[in-house]
């Protein structure tokens, strides 16, 4: 079927008068033309069809055809051109006793949704970077109709809910895991927690799981059941007890983020309560001292694997001595989590041994933090379990593979559809 669409449009341009350029592609943008084509396209090809199965308007039926006319039926779908206002014609198939609008046979739309894909698509990547409200507002400037906040709501949980987070390579060897809260509007739920994993090789960065409101137990299981973690690997973290108390066993080892790893040691100095702010300085330095040391031998001296060691043994025995110190002074606290984390804190270095490079730091998954507190942390904003986890889907998969993000968007959006249709433009301009 060949559709031509003959327009004329008429612009007069006064001679007296510098018009400004802005000015003309408003008046052009205002005449809708690209909504007015689509109309017209879909009207004649729904004339067309409806003609071959019916026969044209009005003419007598002879015999037992199939098809029968059975008036017409009003649509206005809205995309990203605008609100189209579709007149299409309704056709009784006489032999299986039903009513059909052929032409939506052709033309596939969204069931009978209002808000078309493409236009859905745009509102959800806004929403990732806007509030609702905001989304709104700042769309009504690109494009004519824009859903309501509670419309965008409702588009983004749909969505979320249908992109895949997808690790791309089973059995990583190294992931990142790290915890957040956001404000809940749930009954009994002050706050939701977000758990995040993200996988770390050569070919880059990928999202492994995300949930809300779920325990690390849970994501844990969900791992090892779909085999996402090798089973020796390397957890990079911030210490939290939870998630190593969920994927520890006998082959996972543990990172613990040398940044945070002084943080908290100032903090449990803090809680025991025995020494002075300066005294807790100096004691947070001597840590320091030790694993930046440590780090700048494996760094500097990768080919060396006996000075690595060498140096391994030394950075023990003082976090050792430390923490021996430590509780002399009255610090338990403090003393308790050197002893506990003390192994924990050299892996990268005991691994680079053997030639394998794993990440000191948990700067990597601290960034995609970030990314989520941006969106969803401030004071004002209260998620449901449901349109939270949604949102953090679309945003992280985003974030960490954006290639498989683009394709989400270019099929939602109609840009690598695969069809034999063409489209060709030619114009006949006169001037007077």
């Amino acid at each position: 079927m060949e559709i031509i669409v003959l327009m004329q449009v008429k612009v007069c341009l006064p001679e007296n008068e510098v018009v400004p350029i802005e000015y003309l592609v408003n008046e052009i943008r205002n005449l809708k033309i690209e909504a007015k084509l689509v109309e017209q396209l879909i009207n004649t090809a729904d004339t067309e069809i409806v003609t071959k199965l019916c026969g044209e308007k009005y003419s007598k039926k002879m015999g037992n055809e199939r098809y029968a006319r059975a008036g017409t039926s009003v649509r206005k779908p809205i995309t990203s051109i605008g609100q189209l206002n579709l007149k299409v014609n309704r056709v009784k198939d006489l032999e299986q006793n039903r009513i059909i609008k052929p032409v939506f046979e052709t033309i596939q739309f969204a069931g009978k949704q209002k808000y078309q894909p493409d236009i859905v698509m745009m509102c959800v990547d806004f929403a990732q970077k806007l509030s609702y409200r905001d989304t709104v507002e700042e769309l009504s400037i690109v494009i004519p109709v824009v859903p309501s906040r509670t419309t965008i709501n409702k588009q983004v949980k749909e969505f979320g809910e249908s992109i895949d987070i997808n690790p791309g390579n089973a059995s990583m060897q190294v992931a990142m895991a790290d915890g957040t809260k956001s404000h809940s509007q749930e009954p009994g739920i002050k706050q939701n927690d977000i758990n995040v994993m993200l996988g770390v090789s050569d070919d880059g960065n990928v999202l492994l799981d995300m949930t809300v409101n779920k325990s690390w137990k849970k994501m844990a299981d969900q791992l090892k059941s779909n085999g996402t973690l090798s089973e020796i690997a390397v957890i990079v973290s911030d210490g939290e007890p939870e998630l190593r108390a969920a994927f520890a066993n006998e082959n996972i080892q543990f990172q613990t983020d040398l940044i945070h790893g002084f943080r908290i040691l100032g903090y449990k100095l803090w809680e025991d309560n025995a020494l002075d702010l300066k005294q807790r300085k100096e004691n947070v330095n001597e840590l320091k001292a030790l694993l930046l040391s440590l780090k700048n031998v494996v760094v500097f001296h990768k080919s060396e694997p006996d000075r690595i060691g060498e140096k391994i043994n030394q950075v023990v025995d003082g976090l050792e001595s430390l923490a021996n110190r430590l509780k002399d002074m009255g610090c338990s606290q403090s003393a308790k989590f050197l002893n506990t984390f003390s192994n924990t804190l050299v892996t990268f270095a005991r691994l680079s041994i053997n030639g394998i490079d794993i990440p000191w730091n948990s700067n990597m998954i601290e960034r995609l933090m970030g990314e989520i507190s941006k969106r969803v942390k401030h004071k004002w904003m209260r998620w449901t379990t449901r349109g939270l986890e949604a949102i953090l889907r679309l945003i992280l998969v985003r974030y960490t593979s954006p290639w498989q993000y683009r394709a989400f968007r270019n099929e939602k959006m109609g840009h690598h559809y695969v069809s034999k249709m063409t489209v060709l433009l030619s114009m006949d301009i006169e001037s007077h």
